[in-house]
């Protein structure tokens, strides 16, 4: 019976852990009222798929650059990335309609 408690306690101190990391990556409703600049110091060094796994598929890509482009109501994010896929440069500004 102790040994089951612990594991339980184990399991239950793991899952609050993972919980808090996932909620503790910035959500695209943040970054659009943040700065290109303050967007790049929250975003920066982050990965590609990091982004991808918690903001979902990309509304679009850029030609001639490695980025993405995430929409959120009238404001896009433009994220670009190193040749290794992390965050270099976040640029947040009005969409273009």
């Amino acid at each position: 019976m102790k040994n089951k408690a612990i594991v339980l306690l184990v399991f239950l101190m793991i899952v609050v852990i993972l919980s808090s990391c996932a909620a503790s990556f910035p959500k695209k409703e943040s970054i659009v009222t943040l700065s290109s600049e303050q967007a790049t110091k929250v975003l920066k060094d982050k990965t590609e798929k990091e982004i991808n796994d918690n903001w979902g598929k990309p509304d679009g890509m850029l030609s001639g650059f490695y980025g993405n482009i995430y929409d959120y109501n009238d404001k896009s994010i433009v994220i670009y990335y190193d040749t290794d896929s992390i965050v270099t440069n976040v640029l947040v500004s009005d969409k273009r309609n």
